[in-house]
């Protein structure tokens, strides 16, 4: 007996083959407008094949300069209010013991003394990042200046964000490197994807404009970092810091840069609570805009946790470290490249988001 051959070559798959399927099982003479929606200002369709993204640009992550965290590489930096010193120093601590790869820092007081927050605190060993609230601005000069007095520059990573760019030091930053950028900016959550983006480039450009020198505007370029929120809406969110990173190399290519200068985004997690699913509806969060945040590029995170007692600070500090070391996300450069849905929407939003730049620039 000839034992049959089994042919595991499927057919092809097109758009009229689907619209065809999706017709008969349906009943509708329209299925593709039937089954789209709306997100924001996007329209999002059913279905999506090579056809589909044949005329975009290939844009995909580049592998990480860090290897030892993997191919897909980024810093799980848990939030500390400071209000008092000696306590946001003793939660550092706990963090950075804890699997934390650094800290992000909101002080919300004004004469900060460094030397308590930072006490046993090893820069070099660890990330250091801030958010300078509009209303303590001195605090990010102070942190800035014993930056440079107590810390050699080359051996910081970190960020300082601004809720807008203050006056800034545009005659060549004194602690330039690739690792540190005092240029970061918080990007606040709009309701379009596109507007955040746009926010984030119109700020940014605005400060490169001021800035004649092609050496010094180099510089500055590489001290830029942005700060973007994830929501949960996972592959939008993907889409979102792809096209922020493509556009910002495009403004890049504009100002005459032609070896672009890398990124760092920052993402951040709000805390989020649906009555549906608690009591760990915060977690489920967390740890889709993880997901999202790092296949769409990340190079640092934040996840807020719903409390603030021992429990949930260890869970929303766990989640980046097991997608890390147990679900292997850091294994692969871009994890979403060729995706057909996924390039359809970073082309669609880096379209919207360039055309209201464009816009906004020229008024």
């Amino acid at each position: 007996m000839t034992k049959k051959k089994t042919d595991f070559n499927f057919p092809v798959s097109s758009l009229p083959k689907w619209q065809e399927s999706a017709q008969q099982e349906l009943g509708e003479l329209e299925p593709l407008r039937k089954l789209s929606l709306s997100k924001g200002s996007l329209k999002i369709k059913p279905y999506y094949d090579a056809s589909t993204t044949a005329q975009l640009k290939d844009f995909q992550q580049l592998p990480a300069v860090n290897s030892f965290f993997g191919a897909r590489s980024w810093m799980n930096i848990p939030h500390i209010r400071v209000e008092d010193e000696q306590k946001a120093n003793e939660q550092a601590l706990f963090y950075l013991q804890s699997g934390a790869d650094g800290i992000l820092f909101e002080p919300v007081k004004a004469n900060l003394r460094l030397d308590a927050l930072f006490d046993q605190i090893k820069p070099e060993f660890c990330s250091l990042s801030f958010f300078i609230d509009s209303a303590y601005v001195q605090n990010g000069t102070d942190i800035k200046s014993w930056i440079e007095i107590k810390n050699d520059p080359k051996l910081l990573s970190g960020c300082i964000f601004w809720p807008y760019f203050p006056k800034l030091d545009l005659e060549g930053p004194k602690f330039y490197t690739t690792n540190y950028f005092p240029f970061g900016l918080w990007i606040p959550t709009q309701e379009n994807a596109e507007d955040e983006i746009v926010f984030g480039l119109e700020k940014a450009t605005q400060v490169l404009e001021l800035i004649s020198d092609q050496n010094n505007l180099k510089q500055v370029i590489g001290c830029i970092a942005f700060s973007v929120s994830i929501g949960t809406d996972i592959f939008l969110e993907i889409a979102k810091l792809k096209a922020l990173r493509n556009l910002w190399y495009q403004i890049q290519g504009a100002f005459g840069v032609t070896e672009m200068i890398p990124l760092h985004i920052h993402a951040r997690s709000a805390v989020w609570s649906k009555e549906a699913f608690q009591p760990h509806g915060n977690m489920i969060k967390s740890t889709v805009a993880a997901i999202s945040a790092i296949a769409g590029g990340c190079d640092s995170i934040t996840l807020e946790p719903e409390g603030n007692d021992h429990t949930e600070n260890r869970i929303a500090l766990n989640v980046s470290s097991i997608l890390r070391e147990e679900s292997y996300l850091s294994k692969v450069a871009d994890p979403t490249a060729g995706s057909y849905y996924i390039d359809s929407l970073v082309a669609v939003l880096s379209e919207k988001a360039w055309q209201k730049f464009q816009t906004r620039m020229n008024q």
